[in-house]
């Protein structure tokens, strides 16, 4: 299963960079890994939702039409390593009303899950919107079972509001609020998301200040 590649010179955007991982905007391509990921019973499962039907033309028809629309209530970028290796996908939702909005995240490759990747990933998409959108407040909803991801997502900011019941799934709503969650990134409690110092060698001496009177 091949796309075609993008022009030479149509750059990928990438949104923000942290210490382990950086946000991008998606591209066509990244529908094959998509695609693959929704298709995976249990990645479903841990997003609550049923695998995507086998029809590979009428997922990309969705990826294309959600690209279209993106900035509409909702938006979606691609997570990758430093390195490059496309794990992921972050997103708002149910955004119309300008003041909250639903986030989620798919760490779609298993190898990579269990690694922080994915409560780095969340760090990054939240200064993103706080500082491109008015948001007041972001919320999610995650299996009330899946401890592992309330643990990241604790680690992130959010706080567990009230239990939803959905079919026979109990989920945890979770929530940041704006004020208090830059206040907590401010005074230093997500720079496990930076991005790590430049490197100091000969060929890249430390930046000395000038004194005032030079």
């Amino acid at each position: 299963m091949t796309l075609e590649t993008p022009p030479a010179g149509d750059a990928e955007i990438v949104v923000a960079r942290g210490r382990n991982v950086l946000l991008r905007r998606r591209r066509r391509s990244d529908a094959i890994d998509e695609y693959h990921w929704r298709r995976d019973p249990e990645t479903a499962r841990l997003n609550g939702q049923a695998p995507v039907p086998p029809s590979f033309a009428r997922f990309l028809e969705t990826f294309e039409q959600e690209t279209r629309l993106a900035g509409y209530g909702r938006d979606q970028l691609a997570i990758d390593t430093i390195a490059g290796e496309h794990i992921g996908t972050v997103m708002y939702y149910n955004g119309e009303a300008g003041d909250a909005a639903e986030l989620g995240i798919t760490i779609g490759d298993a190898r990579r899950r269990g690694a922080g990747l994915g409560r780095e990933a969340v760090v990054l998409f939240l200064r993103y919107l706080f500082a491109a959108h008015p948001f007041r407040e972001v919320y999610l909803h995650t299996l009330e079972s899946n401890l592992p991801a309330r643990r990241a997502f604790a680690a992130a900011g959010f706080s567990p509001t009230v239990a939803v019941l959905r079919g026979a799934d109990r989920y945890l709503r979770m929530e940041v609020r704006r004020e208090w969650w830059l206040l907590w990134d401010m005074e230093g409690r997500f720079a496990f998301a930076d991005p790590p110092p430049p490197r100091r060698g000969p060929d890249h001496p430390p930046f000395t200040p000038l004194s005032p009177g030079e």
